[in-house]
């Protein structure tokens, strides 16, 4: 773990014991930060895995669409979106339907997909990056959490070519070191500029 993330183990030590966690996404706080100061306001995001981070990407993006299978997380976002003001394209489906949803969007209709949801046995996270990585626009992002899991090497192999970015940390109410890539699409964004 780099010395960054043990310098901020305290304060998520004592964050977990109180349970006084901050409304953001359950990643590793560097990939927040850097997340804080790359989302634009023009900005589509598509979300497998909904909660805190529906709230924090509303706030900052244009445009979200958020995949959630579970009905307690579901409607907590829905009802937490609500109580803030904010919109957000929330879809409950089940997490064995998420390759095929992804899969319906038009190819480079996305500036950042965050792939980070409970799976089952017989969808994984890796299921649906394989058609996730097509609907990332050129110059555009991929989130991919917890992806120091062995089960996860083949995102790697998918994603060949892309810029890549490592975050090594503890997460809010969680005790362990963990990790959050976010990986960057060749290309530029359409009108030219870096997304």
């Amino acid at each position: 773990m780099p010395l960054s993330a043990w310098l901020r183990y305290p304060a998520a030590w004592l964050r977990a014991r109180r349970s006084g966690t901050p409304e953001r996404p359950w990643i590793v706080p560097a990939a927040i930060g850097w997340l804080r100061r790359h989302v634009r306001s023009d900005w589509s995001v598509l979300e497998l895995g909904s909660g805190r981070s529906t709230i924090w990407f509303a706030r900052r993006a244009g445009r979200v669409v958020s995949f959630e299978d579970n009905e307690f997380w579901f409607n907590w976002t829905r009802e937490r979106l609500a109580e803030k003001g904010l919109d957000a394209d929330l879809r409950l489906a089940a997490v064995e339907r998420l390759p095929a949803e992804v899969a319906a969007f038009e190819d480079g209709s996305f500036d950042l997909i965050v792939v980070d949801f409970l799976e089952s046995p017989e969808v994984t996270r890796i299921d649906a990056l394989r058609p996730a990585c097509q609907k990332v626009r050129p110059g555009g992002r991929l989130l991919l959490d917890d992806s120091d899991r062995p089960g996860y090497g083949e995102a790697y192999e998918l994603l060949e070519g892309w810029r890549e970015r490592r975050f090594v940390g503890v997460k809010d109410e969680w005790s362990e070191a963990c990790e959050t890539a976010i990986f960057r699409r060749p290309g530029t964004r359409s009108g030219g500029g870096v997304a």
